[in-house]
């Protein structure tokens, strides 16, 4: 017999998994039993039949059991492309050694393992060749301990029919990573909110130094992802598709370039009746700084005319250097209804900065960092 070092209960020589708690049976053999097959021959890999746990924020974490020679790991709630769990097995797994004659119990007192179809006797949580839970068991266990006994007053009898109270679902949505080609690099599924995120998120965006430890927080609504900065460094930054309003203070990012608008009103005269002095003014409503970092410009441009175009190789703000940059990339245009942003179908994108408090729609591209990610429903 084997005692379960984690639980305690007793357990035959030839188990590998406790029957009691699932954990695995110490001084076991590493060698994993063969896969099984379905009727057609095709190789199939059981999955334990245990729901993904939820992290306090609402981030699902996927747990996939790892061969007998590895310890079992807790995957992040980003959830690689390609390594979706596959179903289980229909058909029965490769038989293992004989148990002693002494051990053998009739069938019909048996609880048959929905994974890999080993009898297991009567009462057991999990099976003890796979360590997968039973469906069901076929005998009532032995009976727990009793609970303690807490004193409190009781509350008045109610007549009729007592309502259960129900659950909400939960608003959910997702976040898919984009790598540089464009393929998907796994999924941040959120629930509720607000949900944080940042470096100390874990792998893969723990060495993205553009991100602060804690970044940022999406919180799920009906109709997108609203966006909450926790640290007001580096910001979330949305892709604009065809234009948009562009406010005071606005920040947007053009290939590897950090921009920021302002607004320049006509100069009004103090209340006394003097005008303040100033460089003349052809008519100038607004202004483009190039940002060296958040906050410090290293140079400026004044916005006159109809428009102000931006591009490597055209426009009035150029950056001839920096190959991210189309030829002719995007415009400030402003008329009397307020001044837009609008890219002219560059090949990597205009980025606008969120902010803080604002709802990005389903089917936006958010980036985060140097992380891109594409805002979708669940």
């Amino acid at each position: 017999m084997i005692n379960c070092s984690n639980c305690g209960k007793e357990n035959q020589d030839h188990y590998k998994f406790c029957l009691g708690c699932g954990a695995r049976l110490a001084g076991m053999a590493a060698a994993p039993a063969a896969p099984a097959r379905s009727p057609g021959g095709t190789v199939m890999t059981p999955v334990q039949n245990a729901s993904p746990p939820v992290t306090a924020g609402g981030t699902v974490v996927s747990t996939v059991e790892t061969p007998a020679a590895s310890p079992q790991l807790a995957v992040p709630s980003l959830v690689a492309r390609g390594a979706t769990s596959g179903p289980n097995p229909t058909g029965p797994s490769a038989p293992s050694a004989a148990p002693p004659a002494s051990t053998v119990i009739t069938a019909a007192a048996l609880g048959a393992c929905p994974s890999c179809g080993m009898a297991n006797p009567p009462g057991f949580l999990f099976c003890g060749r796979c360590g997968s839970r039973l469906e069901a068991a076929a005998s009532p266990g032995p009976a727990a301990a009793p609970a303690p006994v807490v004193t409190s007053v009781a509350a008045p009898a109610r007549s009729g029919p007592v309502a259960t109270p129900v659950k909400k679902a939960g608003l959910r949505a997702s976040l898919h990573l984009l790598r540089e080609d464009g393929s998907e690099g796994g999924t941040l599924h959120l629930e509720d909110g607000p949900v944080p995120f940042g470096r100390d998120y874990g792998p893969p965006f723990d060495t993205d130094l553009y991100l602060n430890p804690r970044h940022c927080a999406f919180t799920v609504a009906t109709d997108g992802v609203r966006v909450d900065d926790l640290n007001p460094i580096n910001g979330v930054y949305r892709k604009i598709e065809g234009s948009i309003e562009l406010q005071h203070g606005d920040t947007f990012r053009v290939g590897q370039e950090l921009l920021y608008y302002e607004d320049l009103p006509e100069p009004e005269v103090l209340p006394d009746g003097t005008e303040r002095m100033g460089s003349p003014n052809p008519g100038y409503w607004g202004r483009v700084s190039v940002l060296v970092e958040t906050g410090r410009a290293c140079e400026a441009m004044p916005i006159v005319g109809a428009e102000f175009q931006i591009g490597r190789e055209r426009g009035d703000l150029t950056f001839p250097t920096d190959g991210y940059v189309s030829s002719s990339h995007c415009r400030i245009v402003g008329d009397d209804s307020g001044v837009y942003l609008e890219d002219r179908g560059s090949s990597n994108g205009t980025y606008l900065r969120v902010r803080s408090g604002t709802v990005v729609p389903f089917g936006s591209l958010v980036l985060i960092g140097q992380q891109l990610f594409h805002v979708r429903t669940s």
